[in-house]
């Protein structure tokens, strides 16, 4: 007997080129099979006729409490959105993260991280910016750091905004791509309102490196003069660096990822950048859902979206995550793509105004599988 059979739903499997109506078995925490009719028993039982099944979502840039002040209450947030493992984006440094060892442990959710290159991360938020003066790094901590916790640790990860670098220009992130290099790691850069030209920023990273807020819209850009997408874009991604998509409340614009998107300039990995402050609010992030809903009113392609949080952060990641693989992890998601009038937006630095585009479908979460045990489920589902 099965312990999950979900029957009858569109089975979207990226990693492994499935769009099929397909059932799913699951039993001790595992996927047992992916296949047309399934005649077994199970606990339970689910008819997703009409609904979409994926592997459980990556949100590859949030912000966890207790990890951060004005990080999001995970398990309940992202469970919600069909989505079974988040990494925190920089919200702990070398000094601070161990603190949280406990939590990270003993959540159902997977749970990895960034380290920020500041010590104490971004505890000061958000009444005072972060420290990343180079001089302030400590190699040492980091290095003892990522030897003893590396296994949940994905890389480093720097804020180069003008109003936190200053006048240090990209110092800090050369410095941060140099203590990459020594130490084997990746870096993710946030770039929104960057403080030279965005061309010498994507200048500064290498193959596996993480742009994110890509279509952020405040400083240089990763569009040109003209309105296209730049050369230094292009040849940043033909390099292997990788842009990722995570817009919060503030790092987005339709001036620039409307343009990218029609020039065939996609993600290649959609998160959120959640906070307390973003969370469920609109016209910001406010949930893996809603940025599912948004990008394809973009025109991102559905079997495309789905790659881009699930196949593709779990290769960046390299974990075994992001497929209904037989005998892989049982994390699934279930939604409905329902015909409903929603608003995106974004919020222009200059007033409080937003700018608006009118959607036309919603994904709907219905269920969400966790390690083979259903962590959420839509009450009428």
């Amino acid at each position: 007997m099965y312990q999950i059979l979900i029957h009858n739903g569109t089975v979207i499997d990226p990693a492994n080129n499935i769009h099929d109506v397909l059932d799913v078995a699951v039993e001790g925490g595992k996927i047992s099979a992916v296949c047309k009719n399934i005649n077994a028993e199970a606990v339970n039982e689910i008819d997703a006729s009409g609904c979409i099944v994926v592997p459980g979502l990556i949100d590859h840039h949030a912000h966890v409490y207790p990890l951060a002040k004005i990080g999001i209450p995970s398990e309940a947030v992202c469970f919600s959105s069909g989505v079974t493992t988040v990494v925190d984006a920089g919200s702990t440094g070398a000094m601070t993260y161990r603190k949280h060892k406990d939590f990270i442990t003993n959540s159902k959710l997977t749970v990895k991280a960034y380290i920020n290159v500041c010590s104490t991360g971004l505890d000061s938020l958000p009444s005072k910016m972060e420290d990343v003066d180079p001089a302030h790094y400590d190699e040492g901590a980091i290095r003892e750091l990522f030897e003893e916790e590396g296994a949940n640790l994905l890389g480093l990860k720097l804020r180069t905004s003008k109003e936190i670098v200053k006048d240090m220009g990209y110092e800090p992130l050369r410095q941060t791509v140099r203590l990459a290099e020594k130490l084997g790691l990746s870096v993710m850069v946030h770039c929104t309102n960057p403080p030279a030209e965005m061309s010498e920023l994507l200048g500064c990273l290498r193959e596996g490196d993480v742009i994110t807020h890509m279509y952020m819209n405040k400083g240089s850009t990763i569009l040109d003069a003209s309105g296209h997408v730049s050369k230094s874009a292009v040849e940043a991604r033909e390099r292997g660096v990788i842009f990722e998509a995570a817009d919060a409340r503030a790092h987005f614009g339709f001036d620039v990822g409307e343009p990218a998107v029609r020039e065939g300039f996609l993600p290649d990995i959609i998160a959120t950048d959640l906070t307390k402050l973003s969370m469920y609010l609109r016209p910001t992030a406010f949930s893996m859902a809603n940025q599912l809903a948004k990008y394809s009113m973009l025109g991102i392609p559905e079997d495309k979206l789905f790659r881009l949080c699930t196949v593709n952060p779990a290769r960046h990641m390299k974990i075994d995550a992001g497929t209904l693989r037989v005998g892989g992890t049982a994390d699934i998601a279930v939604f409905r793509r329902e015909k409903s009038s929603v608003q995106f937006g974004d919020r222009p630095y200059s007033d409080s105004s937003a700018n608006l585009r009118q959607g036309e479908y919603i994904y709907r979460p219905l269920m969400t599988v966790k390690n083979g045990e259903a962590v959420f489920r839509d009450i009428a589902f």
